[in-house]
């Protein structure tokens, strides 16, 4: 029923709530009966946020609390894949713009994979702050995946009209290369040639 968990593990969850307290099997239950309710999904970002706070639905009460940050640089969009990308951005505190969670990946043999994606919800994004005039930049955060560098090519080209049209708005591609640590003895020949492309 969950992806990524296997019958082995589903029955060890079973087992741990047969051991534990009633209590806890109905809170458990209670938790995810309450889910749609208590959580929410960003209106800019989608990403998902705690909608038990009380905020209204209207103005910034549908966004979550990085769109809510007036501190965070509104004209930088990181474009990830998945929330758990989001989050481990957010651990390094280097980042302070904005963000846009897709939902997911570009599957090069699914031609209905975009449809799936919030891929028009960002043009529509990216087009409003290319029409406000001011500088904006684009930062594709896909993992270097085959499914990843198809998304990254496909947002590339999805933004092509728009930086022809607003040569304010820039897009680019988060660097590649050497983790630190890493020996060049270790490397394959991709990670070095990225290494390569992407040297200071």
């Amino acid at each position: 029923m969950f992806p990524g968990v296997g019958p082995k593990q589903a029955a060890r969850f079973v087992f741990y709530l047969l051991r534990e307290d009633r209590s806890a099997a109905r809170a458990l239950a209670e938790a995810v009966a309450n889910l749609h309710d208590e959580v929410k999904i960003c209106r800019q970002c989608y990403k998902a946020f705690d909608g038990s706070a009380g905020l209204p639905q209207t103005a910034d009460g549908g966004h979550c609390e990085i769109c809510r940050d007036r501190a965070r640089n509104p004209r930088q969009v990181l474009i990830v894949e998945k929330e758990a990308d989001l989050e481990s951005i957010e651990r390094t505190r280097k980042y302070e713009g904005l963000y846009h969670v897709l939902g997911g990946t570009i599957d090069p043999l699914d031609s209905a994979a975009p449809a799936r994606l919030h891929v028009r919800e960002l043009f529509e994004r990216a087009k409003k702050l290319a029409e406000s005039g001011a500088e904006a930049e684009l930062i594709l955060a896909t993992n270097p995946t085959a499914e990843g560098d198809a998304t990254a090519l496909y947002l590339t080209r999805l933004f092509e009209p728009l930086r022809h049209q607003y040569p304010a708005i820039t897009v680019a591609r988060l660097g590649r290369g050497l983790s630190t640590g890493s020996e060049l003895e270790y490397a394959d020949e991709i990670t070095i040639a990225n290494a390569l492309q992407n040297r200071k």
